[in-house]
Parts: structure tokens; C-alpha cells; sequence
């Protein structure tokens, strides 16, 4: 399916921030017809990971330090909310769940995309899965389908950033001190550690984007 081959790319972060999408290009490069790769262009500007003007077309955002602070700011609250009424809700083949998912990520190398384009995507899909478990028990479609939206519009900006993981930051024990709270059923503790969590990576991005600029 087109849309998901191009909202892949997205997130790989294999499009520059401003990156212009020629539709004859991607008709090319995926074998559909205009109106295919138009409707998936147009799917993706719906959900925020791809900006649409007028007589412009479609491009990859460029986005500023205020919207970079908007999403992440959303993100938090939304992500809290989801994980809290899953612990309140979820029961204990949820909680397996979550160790799985949590042990997955922590055994999946962290490399960067330039470094190991395969073993990145791997870490960046058990990233994506295990707070997506860690929020799935809430029992609301509607709340988990615009966590998902707005996790994608970080995940896209995380990989404009290019972060590395550096000295001054252990994501895996972040990781695993979310999973520590989550299965203790420490909703306001979990809730504490997502919003460092994300607020962490939104300060990384800045700084790196800042510099790259």
C-alpha cells in the first residue's frame, strides 16, 4: 500500500524537513498512478506528517521550535492520560504485555541511521511498540488512535534531529523505569517519568536541530 510505503519513509526520516514531493517522481519510484500517491499524500497531511499549500503541493514540514514544543507538550498530556487508565484498566495479560514489549526494546540495539539504516528501524519499531502497549489497556479507540498521531509527528521530528544517545542521557533506563512504574501500577509515577521522557527529547531535538542550522 502506498501510504503505508511513503508514511515508513516518513518516519525513517528518509525526506529532508522541506523535502517537495513531485508526484511523477513517486508514481515512479512506487508504481502507482497519480491519483493512488495523491490520496496517500493527502491521508498523511490529514493526520500532520505532511504539510499541503496551496499551488505549493505537498512537502515535508519544517518545523519551528514553538510547534516542536506544541507536540511534544500534546503528546505528554495524551500519552499520561492513555498509560493512566491503562493501569487502572488493564489486567495481567496486559501487563505481560508491557515486559515483553519492554524486553524487546532493551535487548534491540539503539544504532543511528546512518550507521546501521536496519538496526535502526528495528529499535525505532520496538520503541513505537512498547508505548503503544504501555497505553492500549485504556479502552478508548479514539484516545489510542490520536496518541498514535501524535507519537508519529514526534517520531518524525526525533529522526529530522538525528539524536544519538550520549552521555549525558540513559534512554534505557528511562525506558525501564517507565516499565517499572507502569507494572507497580505508580500511575502518578508513570506519568511523572512520560513527561521527562518526552520532554527530554524535545530538548535534544531542539538543541541538535538548532545546531544543524
Amino acid at each position: 500500500m502506498i501510504y503505508l510505503q511513503i508514511r515508513k519513509n516518513l518516519l525513517r526520516g528518509h525526506f529532508p524537513p522541506g523535502h517537495r514531493f513531485r508526484l511523477t517522481q513517486l508514481c515512479e519510484e512506487y508504481g502507482a498512478s497519480v491519483s493512488v500517491v495523491r490520496e496517500a499524500l493527502t491521508h498523511l497531511s490529514s493526520q500532520g506528517l505532511v504539510a499541503l499549500e496551496p499551488n505549493k503541493g505537498f512537502s515535508v514540514p519544517s518545523l519551528t521550535d514553538a510547534e516542536i514544543n506544541d507536540v511534544a507538550f500534546v503528546r505528554s498530556e495524551i500519552e499520561s492520560l492513555a498509560v493512566r487508565r491503562s493501569i487502572e484498566l488493564g489486567d495481567l495479560s496486559w501487563e505481560a504485555r508491557v515486559l515483553a514489549a519492554h524486553h524487546e526494546l532493551a535487548e534491540t540495539p539503539n544504532a543511528s541511521l546512518e550507521d546501521d539504516p536496519e538496526a535502526n528501524e528495528l529499535w525505532t519499531d520496538a520503541h513505537r511498540t512498547f508505548h503503544a502497549v504501555c497505553a492500549e489497556a485504556c479502552e478508548s479507540p479514539r484516545l489510542l488512535a490520536f496518541r498514535a498521531q501524535l507519537y508519529d509527528q514526534s517520531e518524525i521530528i526525533r529522526q529530522m534531529a538525528k539524536l544519538r544517545q550520549g552521555k549525558t542521557r540513559n534512554v534505557a533506563a528511562e525506558h525501564a523505569a517507565i516499565a517499572k512504574a507502569v507494572i507497580s501500577r505508580n500511575a502518578d509515577e508513570a506519568a511523572r517519568l512520560l513527561h521527562h521522557h518526552i520532554d527530554a527529547t524535545r530538548q535534544a531535538c531542539l538543541h541538535s536541530l538548532s545546531k544543524s542550522q
